[in-house]
């Protein structure tokens, strides 16, 4: 009797329990369905309000990854969903998605995909095509405005990971399209989940697509220029190190993966943590598609993140149309220790690529005329009013005024050499010492070898490099007993 009564308490206790349950339950399952209202989720996951309370069919490793948040005490934010929305698992496929494969040169195919190469939307010199054009690609394809679609697809060139298909995803986001999310994995994700392959894409019937531009997604010259935003350079280190955007920071693309994959959230929280959220960010690489990845995952976390290039910014800048006419080094070869003098003489090069050297020295800087936001051209003169060093003027041919003073030269030559090895060992500044000739010394402590230089000229607002120029040898100390044996 005592064993019925304390069953008996149990289960009134449980029902109990259930009863007070059961609305909650109840609110999350219509809200897993909220979730196939896909224009309206991809809105959500642009102004950060949710629509669900429990991602809807969790795979292993998204499951990790909630458990990872929830260790974080990251498990309330609401941007983790956008990731379990818009980045979804293979599992999480639907009928209803319009699958396309953006890899260049694709062999197999995930039963049903559409092939669209995401080269097919770059100029040759990596500039994007027109929106009418991309639009007319999109309609051969069977696509509309209104479709869902799921994005997947690499290219091993561009070193492989999800760069090329969180590029496309950005360009149809920028057409302005709605309902799109991103495959997280591959075709060998695919495969290793032991589902057939195609060995053909599949065919739809062309559609109408009207596209409706979002251009605050892509960032422009002007205003990377004007300073409104966080300017994140997303190369490697090397390449940062070499020349970037000034006053931008570097966060290499890929420290946002993990073997090729998105790494999880709270991970790429910790990433990001020194950008404001106040304050919009220019993410860059040197064509923007390797650039897309850590953009997709800052739209993700809730930034207004917006796409630019490093050859765009480079296109902008003036250059120095100057050519090296001759390189020197005397002695050469030189023995350990002694004064080298290193002699060049520029001259410059005109508009039909021919090379001229004159008596009034003018070196032109002239911008980029076919830049992809359509650069205004610019110019410089180097001149000598009275006799004396001149200062350079962008944006105008006119005389440096009468006024400019002997110690006005803003043209910088240097010299510098590096070691057989290929270390830096010496920079030298050279000094002008008649018309386009620069001179400077060179002192050759230093052991014995085959020395390159290397020649850098610059000016305010423009620069040019010539590499491995010259060759200077640099002799042992020499013995009189070297061939007595």
């Amino acid at each position: 009797m005592k064993r019925f009564s304390r069953r008996f308490c149990i289960a009134i206790s449980i029902f109990v329990i259930v009863s007070i349950l059961a609305p909650t339950i109840n609110a999350q399952c219509q809200a897993c369905k909220g979730a196939e209202d896909w224009p309206k989720t991809a809105a959500n996951f642009l102004t950060g309000v949710s629509t669900e309370e429990v991602p809807p069919s969790l795979s292993p490793p998204q499951m990790n990854r909630l458990n990872d948040l929830s260790t974080k005490g990251l498990s309330e934010d609401r941007n983790n969903e956008n990731f379990s929305r818009i980045l979804v698992p293979i599992s999480g496929i639907k009928q209803s998605d319009i699958i396309i494969d953006i890899s260049p040169n694709a062999t197999e195919y995930i039963p049903g995909a559409v092939s669209i190469p995401y080269t097919m939307f770059i100029e040759d010199d990596w500039q994007l095509k027109s929106a009418s054009e991309m639009a007319k690609i999109l309609v051969a394809a069977g696509i509309s405005q209104d479709d869902s679609l799921l994005i997947y697809g690499e290219c091993q060139p561009c070193g492989g990971g999800p760069s090329a298909s969180t590029y496309v995803y950005w360009l149809m986001k920028y057409l302005g399209h709605e309902n799109i999310k991103l495959l997280d994995g591959g075709i060998n994700d695919w495969i290793a989940a032991n589902n057939s392959t195609a060995v053909e894409p599949k065919i739809l019937q062309a559609k109408n697509y009207t596209p409706k531009l979002r251009p605050e997604l892509l960032s422009t010259y002007e205003y990377v220029k004007s300073g409104q935003a966080q300017v994140l350079d997303a190369r490697t280190s090397e390449e940062f190190a070499a020349g970037s955007i000034p006053g931008a920071i570097n966060i290499p693309y890929d420290s946002i993966l993990n073997n090729g994959r998105i790494k999880e959230d709270y991970k790429l929280r910790e990433i990001f943590s020194g950008l404001s959220k106040d304050k919009p960010v220019v993410i860059y690489t040197n064509t923007g598609i390797k650039a897309s990845m850590p953009w997709f995952v800052l739209s993700l976390l809730g930034y207004d993140a917006r796409l630019y290039s490093y050859q765009d910014w480079i296109d902008y800048q003036p250059k120095l149309e100057i050519d090296l006419e001759n390189i020197s080094a005397e002695p050469n070869p030189a023995k350990m220790g002694d004064v080298v003098r290193i002699t060049a003489i520029f001259g410059e090069t005109n508009q039909t690529g021919k090379k001229e050297t004159n008596n009034e020295s003018i070196l032109t800087i002239k911008g980029c005329a076919t830049c992809g936001f359509g650069s205004p051209h610019g110019f410089a003169d180097i001149t000598k009013p009275n006799g004396n060093a001149g200062v350079v003027r962008i944006g105008s041919s006119a005389r440096t005024p009468s006024n400019a003073t002997e110690n006005q030269d803003s043209f910088q030559c240097a010299a510098s050499i590096f070691s057989p090895s290929g270390n830096l060992v010496s920079k030298v500044n050279m000094k002008r010492v008649k018309e386009d000739v620069f001179s400077g010394i060179w002192n050759a402590n230093v052991a014995s070898g085959n020395y390159s230089v290397s020649i850098m000229t610059s000016t305010p607002e423009a620069s040019k490099t010539f590499h491995n120029v010259l060759k200077i040898e640099v002799l042992g100390p020499t013995s009189k007993y070297k061939n007595s044996g």
